[in-house]
């Protein structure tokens, strides 16, 4: 299978929030927060990796040992900064960094931050981003904007939203021609009707390779993809 990076309807649109929030941050606004949000598999965490490496984003993925304290040594180390000292230090050394040398900074899997009990690590971002008015990108689950929406203070803020949706037609017949293994038309109708997700239909076309190569077949049609079992890992 070929890694080749498809620009989905759904890049475009999250590249196009990315863009104004920075074009905001080079402006001097001081609010430059945005908020993407949408279900699983539909290639959220792949445009990010792409878009961080376009614009130099600093991006980051949530965990759930996350704390006010690990999170600004995290930040002081991608920024090279001494990441030795209290968090108020800490803090001071990140803002001051990044009013001289503005990044956008991405943040991946919010939903971990969203319990009460987590919600101090968005509280500081806020700061951060309040006090140094660089661009921020918060990218979520489903249900993150109403979660955030708890928030009113936090949630006026964002001045940009993206909500992904599910993969069109046409990305799916773009990510299906990195096969090594032709997927028939009547076949991408299949995943576009029934598995709107590109995670999913990454698998289906790894095991369509693997089942291929061993039963000697140039293409995979619905039937063939049926009578397989490759669609449940069955044969």
């Amino acid at each position: 299978m070929k890694e080749k990076f498809i620009e989905t309807e759904n890049y475009i649109a999250i590249h196009e929030l990315l863009t104004r929030l920075i074009e905001l941050q080079e402006m001097g606004q001081d609010i430059c927060m945005g908020l993407v949000h949408g279900d699983y598999g539909l290639g959220k965490s792949y445009s990010l990796e792409r878009l961080a490496a376009e614009t130099g984003a600093i991006l980051l993925r949530t965990d759930q040992t996350w704390t006010v304290a690990s999170v600004l040594r995290i930040l002081c180390e991608e920024m090279g900064l001494d990441s030795r000292g209290k968090s108020a230090d800490l803090m001071e050394r990140v803002v001051f960094h990044m009013l001289r040398e503005p990044k956008p900074v991405i943040i991946d899997e919010i939903d971990t931050l969203l319990p009460a009990k987590k919600f101090e690590v968005m509280e500081m971002f806020r700061d951060i981003h309040d006090k140094a008015h660089h661009a921020l990108l918060f990218v979520g689950m489903q249900g993150a904007e109403a979660r955030l929406k708890l928030h009113p203070h936090f949630y006026s803020r964002i001045v940009g939203k993206v909500k992904f949706k599910a993969i069109s037609k046409e990305d799916i017949e773009k990510f299906c021609e990195q096969c090594d293994v032709k997927i028939e038309d009547d076949l991408v109708e299949y995943f576009f009707k029934k598995y709107p997700n590109l995670r999913r239909i990454k698998v289906f076309m790894l095991r369509i390779e693997s089942w291929v190569e061993m039963n000697d077949v140039e293409g995979m049609t619905l039937k063939l993809f049926k009578d397989s079992g490759v669609e449940y890992a069955e044969k």
